[in-house]
């Protein structure tokens, strides 16, 4: 994501509904966000789709990352559970059935 230009990218929440086409071309055309504004004060950013799904993408990772810092604790500690279980925990978050890997 480029980095904001607080003299152009800050704009009033009234031009978020009196123009918004606009607002957004001027996301499309200078791949920054935009902060919408209102009293003076930012409430919401306007972002592009790409950078919205690479966002959400960064916080799948993070999440996941997360995950495995608590599960290398927790093995590191004793607090593990059988095989199965975890397959089965993974089948539901999936929505699917793994292969046997006997």
């Amino acid at each position: 994501m480029k980095p904001l230009k607080l003299t152009e990218d800050l704009r009033p929440l009234s031009d978020l509904k009196s123009r918004p086409g606009e607002v957004v071309r001027q996301v499309q055309d200078t791949g920054r966000p935009v902060v919408i504004t209102r009293h003076g004060r930012g409430v919401a950013v306007l972002i592009s789709l790409e950078e919205f799904e690479e966002y959400r993408a960064l916080m799948a990772r993070r999440e996941l990352q997360r995950e495995l810092d608590e599960a290398i604790e927790d093995v590191a500690a004793g607090r593990t559970i059988p095989h199965s279980v975890v397959v089965k925990r993974w089948e539901d978050r999936l929505g699917v059935t793994l292969p046997d890997g006997d």
